[in-house]
């Protein structure tokens, strides 16, 4: 019964839209007919005023949807600082702690997997799909003990910085993870085996 029901109602709703797209059509053909059957003057100064006003209709529409977009953008933008900052806080951190140290010997710590955890699920929530894939690669890669984690973890920060609407013009691959190695030309031969 609740089948049917449905089916009728989107018969229903199809015919209706196609009455509705007809008596449009029909009353822009009998519009456009009684333009042009009016004095070429008259017919232009109608037209013009017809563009005028769509297009000023169409400037408002644009202009609240891209007003509205930087009002949400501007509203996410905090708490988006907090939660990156906190990620590059802690990949540095790490960094620090185990410099030196041979990532395959490394023993996982319940401290950072809590961290991971509670990142991975605020950035699901705020972080742009840029930082969502690169973030996604680097998990995979970290679990794996890739040494090109680090590589991945610049990708990150670069998209970070685009989605918070700072410009990484002028930045290459890796130039913001060199920034805080010790060893900076480690980077650069990861960089040249990874391509």
């Amino acid at each position: 019964m609740n089948r049917l029901r449905r089916f009728l109602l989107l018969v229903l709703a199809i015919v209706a839209l196609i009455c509705i797209a007809y008596g449009v059509w029909c009353a822009f053909a009998w519009a456009l007919s009684w333009i042009m059957a009016q004095k070429s003057q008259i017919a232009a100064a109608i037209i013009a005023f017809t563009g005028t006003v769509i297009a000023g209709i169409g400037a408002v529409i644009i202009s609240q949807q891209r007003s509205k977009a930087r009002e949400i953008a501007e509203s996410h933008r905090t708490k988006k600082i907090e939660l990156y900052s906190t990620f590059i806080t802690k990949m540095i951190e790490i960094l620090r702690k185990h410099r030196g140290a041979d990532s395959a010997m490394l023993e996982d710590s319940k401290e950072i997997e809590e961290f991971f955890y509670n990142f991975t699920a605020e950035v699901v929530l705020w972080g742009s799909p840029g930082v969502l894939r690169h973030y996604a690669t680097f998990r995979h890669l970290g679990q794996n003990r890739n040494p090109n984690v680090i590589i991945i973890m610049d990708d990150i920060m670069q998209a970070m910085r685009k989605d918070l609407g700072l410009s990484n013009r002028g930045l290459s691959r890796g130039d913001l993870m060199k920034m805080f190695l010790t060893d900076p030309d480690s980077l650069n031969k990861l960089l040249t085996n990874h391509s």
